[in-house]
């Protein structure tokens, strides 16, 4: 909550509570005051501090709250819980009870962090590495083991926890969970191969960049599960992509990632906003599968049979991916240290329709985030 989310990045729960209703609920349990928050917000330029001056100034509000029990940040947790998991026909009214209630229980500055926490606009500076510095101070631990551990866990909540219940022991046997995405590892800009290879100092992989979008696939025995570039499930809009893992990877456990593109009948990819209409699909599937087909090619693996390989060096996942993926493409690669090679591969990338190169350190372990 102290950075802004109801619940950790990984989790497919979502509020899905406009301001609107947020709102309703704030005028049903204070009279409130438009016309004073709207001076509020434009003096202040927050509706979480607008909001906590107008309950401030509601007679009827606290009147309400001498009758209520105190919040607990447990309590909030819960209602939040409750608040995602409605759905269906009647959900609007039932999510703006349980808001009514917590609301009612909220004084003016708890009311004031609620509603930023609704509509996800903290605005305190608290991003997710000042909050891992202040963890590692708070149990007196290397920063960079909170780190991994973060990149791991997915929730830097969890690794607080942990280190509050069982201390740096426990953080140190914090591993991945499949069907629990983590962030992917990002890239920068180079402007020519020249600059990459010098980057990198010798060898490098080079690797199409595909036109495509960005998955994290998880195996688990029978069961698979696809997350997208923004670690929401997509499962469900992309079954092909489901039985290709199922047919190939034959691991009982696995996290790998790849690129899912959408190429026409003379095999170039297809404009991208075609390919999201897939992504956002879960209705009809089969239909739009014949219209819009997929391919898929990995490019890394991160947990193989319940151990992580993100600190192995890049051209030993590589290998171990290939001895994984079965018949599935891995992504186009050659490994160079001369200019004009590369060059040609490069050229060779852009006349498929992609969008250039990755380079790779092949001696480069996989950092999440």
């Amino acid at each position: 909550m102290m950075v802004g989310r109801a619940f950790p990045k990984y989790n497919q729960k979502t509020l899905d509570v406009s301001w609107s209703t947020v709102t309703g609920v704030l005028e049903q349990v204070s009279q409130l005051n438009w016309e004073r928050f709207r001076e509020e917000m434009a003096t202040t330029g927050d509706i979480g501090s607008a909001t906590k001056a107008v309950l401030e100034k509601s007679k009827t509000r606290k009147q309400t709250q001498l009758k209520q029990k105190l919040l607990t940040i447990m309590e909030a947790r819960r209602a939040f819980e409750a608040i995602a998991q409605t759905s269906g026909a009647g959900s609007r009214a039932k999510k703006e009870l349980q808001i009514t209630i917590l609301f009612s229980q909220a004084t003016p500055v708890e009311a004031k962090y609620l509603v930023k926490i609704f509509t996800g606009e903290m605005r305190t500076g608290l991003h997710e590495g000042l909050m891992e510095q202040a963890i590692a101070k708070a149990f007196d631990v290397p920063l960079k083991k909170v780190q991994h551990a973060g990149m791991v866990l997915g929730d830097i909540g969890e690794v607080a926890a942990i280190l509050k219940t069982q201390g740096l022991a426990g953080l140190e046997k914090a591993g991945f969970s499949v069907f629990r995405p983590v962030k992917l590892m990002l890239a920068q800009t180079a402007q020519s191969i020249k600059e990459a290879l010098k980057e990198f100092s010798g060898k490098t992989a080079f690797e199409y960049k595909y036109d495509g979008a960005r998955v994290q696939i998880h195996k688990q025995n029978g069961s698979v599960e696809v997350f997208s570039r923004r670690l929401s499930n997509v499962t469900e809009s992309l079954p092909e992509i489901v039985e290709l893992i199922k047919r190939n990877v034959v691991a009982k456990s696995a996290i790998v990632e790849g690129e899912v593109v959408a190429l026409d009948s003379a095999g170039y990819p297809i404009a991208f906003q075609h390919l999201m209409r897939r992504f956002k699909r879960t209705r009809d599937v089969a239909s739009i599968a014949q219209k819009i087909p997929l391919t898929l090619y990995l490019f890394d693996i991160l947990y193989l049979n319940g151990e992580s390989l993100i600190i192995q060096p890049y051209h030993q996942r590589r290998q171990i991916l290939s001895e994984t993926a079965g018949e599935i493409n891995l992504s186009k690669q050659i490994v160079t240290d001369k200019i004009d090679e590369a060059g040609d591969f490069l050229k060779e990338a852009t006349a498929a329709g992609h969008e250039g190169l990755m380079a790779k350190k092949l001696d480069s372990p996989y950092i999440p985030g």
